[in-house]
């Protein structure tokens, strides 16, 4: 399996609530498709110190990422709570050779995103705002106060869109079944059996 001749590969952009989920999910489905040359997980560029939090991302500094920025080596870039994101432009060759590129991104470049890398799917992840509030407790990164103030900005997932919604409230396993599987049907390959999504919920999906 290498590149899918002839046929553009597929942006998935992978978003929801602070707490939903979404880089464990994505952690799970990228150690599951480690064999698959046909997915891309790009790490995604923050103003934030490397190991602060658990995401796994390459750190700049406000300077750097403004250079980077001006420099044109961003595809897409938001910022959010006093920080500031940015997937790089390198996910444009992974696109023309016809492979899924998988990003976790704001809500509010979707239109853009969409506009830019005609096809590109949205997989809306979501749970419960008290899930949410616990897992993000867990993962350390923000004081209360922080947490109440990040899960004020819930969106909910646009209703005119073409997306895909993923409810994260049971095991972690079933949640990268269910993601898996969505990535393995939009690119053709083998079905992967469909997890159920209930159960207990678990603070696991940080």
């Amino acid at each position: 399996m290498g590149e899918r001749r002839g046929k553009r590969g597929v942006l998935f952009l992978v978003c929801g609530p602070s707490g939903a989920g979404k880089d464990a999910i994505i952690k799970g489905a990228k150690r599951r498709l480690a064999g698959d040359p046909r997915y891309v997980f790009p790490l995604r560029i923050i103003t934030r110190p490397e190991g602060f939090g658990g995401e796994l991302h390459i750190a700049v500094t406000p300077a750097q990422f403004d250079r980077l920025r001006r420099r044109g080596d961003f595809a897409l870039f938001w910022g959010s709570m006093g920080h500031n994101y940015a997937v790089p432009v390198s996910i444009e060759g992974e696109l023309a050779a016809g492979r899924a590129v998988v990003v976790n991104v704001s809500a509010q470049v979707c239109g853009e995103a969409r506009a830019r890398y005609p096809g590109a799917g949205i997989i809306w992840i979501s749970a419960s705002v008290e899930l949410c509030r616990r897992r993000l407790l867990v993962r350390g990164r923000e004081s209360a106060a922080q947490i109440d103030e990040r899960l004020q900005l819930i969106d909910e997932p646009p209703v005119d869109e073409d997306i895909e919604i993923l409810t994260n409230e049971g095991s972690l396993e079933a949640a990268v079944d269910a993601f898996v599987h969505m990535l393995d049907e939009r690119m053709g390959g083998r079905p992967i059996r469909q997890a159920g999504l209930s159960g207990i919920a678990s603070p696991t999906g940080l």
